[in-house]
């Protein structure tokens, strides 16, 4: 999963939003993946994973999403 857009602050929104959607894709299939295979626990922390990036989609959609570290 991506976390490049944390370090760089003259990225595009489209890039931005480009790769928050593919972390966002990646995370709920390795959670689908990690259940299937009874994998509860690493599964809860992808679901995790994949709220924070649902939520930095929603601060990018209202103009208040920032690079963590740029």
């Amino acid at each position: 999963m991506s976390a490049s857009r944390h370090f760089n602050k003259t990225q595009s929104e489209q890039q931005t939003r480009a790769e928050i959607t593919a972390d966002i894709t990646a995370a709920r299939g390795a959670q689908r993946d990690l259940q299937a295979v009874g994998q509860h626990r690493l599964a809860e922390s992808m679901r995790e994973a994949t709220d924070e990036h649902l939520d930095e989609l929603s601060d990018l959609d209202a103009g208040t999403w920032t690079p963590k570290h740029a």
